[in-house]
C-alpha cells in the first residue's frame, strides 16, 4: 500500500500530465487539423477524438507521432511500431485499452473545449468542429507546443482515412 504522502504526490503528478485543460487544447487542435486537411472542411467524427489522448499523453507513442512527417500519414506512423529496432506492437495494441481508461478525461476535456468555445458539435451527426483554426501562440509553454503540433498532425492523418481504415490500422474498435 502506498503511503498517504506518496499517493498524494503521485495523484498530483498524474493530474499535471492528464490535465483536462491541456487535453481540451489537444482535442481542439486535432479537430482543426482534421477540418483543414479534409477535402470539404468536414468536422471530425467524435469517436476519433477519443483516440487523441491515449496516443499523445503516452510518451512513446507521442514521440512516434512527433517523429513522423505529416505527409507520411497514419500508415507510416503505424509501420514504425513494427519495424522499430525492437518491435513495439504492444504499444499499438495498448491504444484501445488506454482509450477506455481515458474516456472520462476525454469527455471532461470535450466539455471544457465547448465551454471555452473552441469546439462545437454538429447536431445529429456525432461530429465536432473547431470554432477557431488559429493556433495558440501567446501563453503556451514551449514544452506543450510539440503536443499541439502532434495533435494537428494526428487530425490531418485521420482526415485522409475512413473510420474503418483508422480502426483497422490502430487495431481499435470505434
Amino acid at each position: 500500500m502506498l503511503l498517504p504522502s506518496l499517493a498524494t504526490s503521485l495523484n498530483r503528478e498524474l493530474r499535471a500530465v492528464q490535465n483536462p485543460a491541456l487535453a481540451a487544447m489537444l482535442l481542439w487542435r486535432c479537430a482543426s487539423g482534421y477540418s483543414t486537411t479534409s477535402d470539404r472542411a468536414e468536422p471530425i467524427p467524435l469517436p476519433l477524438l477519443f483516440l487523441v489522448l491515449p496516443i499523445l499523453l503516452h510518451q512513446e507513442t507521442a514521440e512516434l507521432v512527433a517523429g513522423t512527417l505529416k505527409a507520411s500519414g497514419l500508415r507510416k506512423f503505424v509501420e514504425k511500431f513494427q519495424v522499430a529496432a525492437q518491435s513495439k506492437t504492444d504499444l499499438l495494441l495498448a491504444i484501445g485499452p488506454r482509450a477506455q481508461i481515458m474516456r472520462n478525461l476525454t469527455a471532461e476535456a470535450l466539455g471544457i473545449a465547448v465551454l471555452c468555445r473552441v469546439l462545437a458539435f454538429e447536431e445529429n451527426s456525432a461530429r465536432a468542429f473547431s470554432l477557431s483554426e488559429t493556433p495558440p501562440i501567446a501563453g503556451v509553454p514551449h514544452s506543450v507546443r510539440p503536443l499541439l503540433s502532434a495533435a494537428e498532425k494526428l487530425g490531418a492523418w485521420f482526415a485522409g482515412l475512413s473510420l474503418y481504415e483508422i480502426a483497422l490500422l490502430l487495431q481499435v474498435s470505434l
